[in-house]
């Protein structure tokens, strides 16, 4: 039986999504997913059977070492599905062999792979005609002819790979085989539609839309050192930042330096500090200091060095480039905020397998001969030590939390007590092994409730560190390197894709998917001035781009407005994360009265 295109007629049959909804069966129940089956504008794009290779036992090796086995897969517009028919007619079931693929996530191979020969019955009932392939006729498929070059006797049959990746977490790659080259291109046709409306659907009900910052990068040694508007080396870290005379600018670390340029401005951008391997950046507004840690060294900068403003007085000093940390004693990462009513700089270097932080804080002293407050200074503070390796630091409203080996350490840095959080027992009861999955962010949603991020899944806790919902946790679609927080959105990580999700209901909302992605700026690093009585919302106005990414896309070639096609290496774009409309009109504005009304939001479902 040959694979069918969806039809509208008045028989619901295995090629109408209502056939499906009550008959797929899911022999591992936490892979079970919703399918959405039931809504009406559910289809099934094309049905049919196709065979996969399997190996076989050695007292049954055939001289290839693999027997067939047929599927069953369904092309719906959502999902692709492949399945293990048991049963007849009205009582058939469809045994889900893999977790179904989302659309979003499907990515179809070349051609590379040769077809297969093998002489069995099952292709009789997998391809009705043989008039395709007969002598004295050129194959459509080139690899065809290679195949009955090397012979094709009776009873031999061709096998005509499918050959697909699967982007997320479960997935992988998959080749499966069509009975005729007419199928097998009717199944590549399909996908290839199927993506692109799924595609069309993404982007009408888009949460985000990407504007590039700069698409104007090259490796470090292919262009000049200098060249305006052309960033060199892979981008690590971006930060949006104002000086006092009002202009907005983005400051960019790279292998190769640190750039500052206008926002959406590529030809703006100028190097402005050649340091090398520059991995991360902050800016403390109220010093007017630029952060910046580079070969694992941490130094600091008067911006105004940098970036000189019309509004400061001419008499007034400025200093460069000030190292702050020991070079024998190399920084993995710092963070930046306010805690007790100071400024504070913690950076982390590593002491065997603990982590030994350095507490620095960042003041103005008064001039002691008028009412005024001299330069910025930065004093050791304290030092404290974890016995657990670390790769972050959060600051909370009162502590700070460190992401680490052994889950999420509160700590309260005018004593230093901590506690871990999630406790191991409440993960055995979710069916979570402690220490399985790493920790990568931490985002407060209520003032009582947090999500606590895994590289696989997201738990909600309450400020005990208890998980607070039922299910408490939301499983990601890919692997998540890392995460990112705009209200109420969580934004997830992997090298071939992001994710959107509701904080509230957990649900999927947008899918972007791409290359080599990874997040530049997170939100963080930017430290406004203080203010004892608080009052200081970065999600007060929900327009605001907070997310920064790199991504490696051929399809945005055309946002850059230089032509640097002599160069060899692929270049990075620099995208930011824009809300849409969808995200700021009224009632999905984050705020305490939506996120306390849970069951006015639609329940999590994978």
């Amino acid at each position: 039986m040959a694979a069918t295109e969806h039809h509208t007629g008045p028989d619901v049959g295995p090629y109408d999504a209502r056939w499906y909804n009550g008959r797929l069966v899911f022999k591992d129940t936490s892979t079970v997913i919703d399918l959405c089956l039931a809504e009406p504008e559910r289809e099934v794009i094309l049905a049919g059977p196709l065979l996969r290779q399997t190996e076989m036992s050695p007292l049954k090796r055939t001289v290839s070492g693999h027997s067939w086995k047929q599927l069953w897969v369904v092309l719906f517009d959502n999902y692709l599905v492949m399945t293990k028919p048991k049963g007849h007619g009205a009582d058939i079931r469809y045994i889900v062999w893999k977790p179904p693929v989302r659309i979003e996530l499907l990515a179809l191979e070349s051609l590379a792979v040769r077809p297969v020969q093998r002489s069995n019955t099952l292709s009789r009932m997998m391809r009705p005609t043989r008039g395709t392939d007969s002598p004295g006729r050129v194959s459509p498929d080139p690899a065809l002819s290679l195949a009955l070059a090397e012979g094709s006797g009776p009873g031999m049959d061709v096998y005509y790979p499918l050959a697909f990746h699967d982007h997320g977490r479960h997935g992988g790659m998959y080749t499966l085989y069509a009975g005729s080259i007419e199928e097998r291109n009717a199944w590549r046709a399909k996908m290839r539609e199927a993506i692109a409306l799924r595609r069309a659907v993404q982007e009408s009900g888009s949460i985000f839309r990407l504007e590039t910052i700069t698409a104007d990068t090259a490796g470090s040694q292919e262009a000049p050192a200098h060249q305006s508007g052309l960033v060199t080396g892979r981008v690590s870290c971006t930060l949006p930042f104002g000086t006092n005379d009002g202009r907005h600018l983005i400051a960019i670390g790279s292998e190769d330096g640190v750039w500052v340029g206008m926002p959406h401005t590529p030809e703006s951008i100028q190097r402005v500090m050649s340091l090398k391997m520059v991995t991360q950046l902050a800016f403390l507004a109220e010093y007017g200091l630029l952060i910046v840690l580079a070969e694992r060294l941490l130094y600091a900068v008067d911006i105004e060095s940098v970036v000189p403003s019309s509004t400061r007085p001419s008499e007034q000093p400025t200093f460069g480039l000030q190292r702050l940390s020991n070079p024998d004693k190399p920084i993995h990462f710092f963070s930046v905020g306010h805690s007790g009513g100071k400024t504070l700089l913690v950076s982390k270097k590593r002491k065997g397998l603990d982590s030994v932080f350095h507490v620095l804080e960042v003041f103005h002293p008064p001039e002691p001969w008028a009412n005024a407050r001299g330069p910025p200074q930065i004093q050791v503070s304290k030092d404290f030590f974890l016995p657990s390796d670390s790769h972050d630091l959060l600051f909370l409203k009162t502590k700070v939390c460190i992401l680490c080996t052994r889950g999420f350490e509160i700590m309260d840095l005018s004593d230093f007590s901590s506690a871990t959080i999630p406790m191991d027992e409440d993960l055995r009861r979710l069916g979570k092994r402690p220490g399985a999955c790493k920790p990568i962010a931490m985002f407060r949603i209520r003032e009582d409730e947090f999500l606590l991020c895994y590289d696989e899944y997201g738990l909600y806790v309450d400020k005990r560190g208890a998980p607070s919902r039922s299910p408490p946790t939301i499983e990601w679609e890919g692997i998540a390197s890392q995460a990112a927080w705009h209200a109420p959105y969580v934004l997830l990580f992997s090298p071939s894709f992001v994710e959107v999700r509701h904080v509230e209901s957990g649900r999927l909302a947008q899918i972007i998917t791409g290359k080599d992605m990874h997040c530049l700026w997170d939100g963080r690093g930017i430290v406004p001035v203080y203010s004892a009585a608080g009052g200081f919302d970065p999600f007060e106005d929900p327009r605001t781009p907070r997310v920064h990414f790199a991504m490696d896309d051929s399809a945005m070639a055309s946002f850059a407005l230089h032509d640097f096609s002599h160069l060899s290496s692929r270049r990075q774009h620099v995208v930011e994360l824009v809300p849409t409309e969808r995200l700021v009109v009224p009632g999905t504005r984050y705020s305490p009265s939506l996120l306390s009304v849970a069951d006015t939001l639609p329940p999590y479902a994978p």
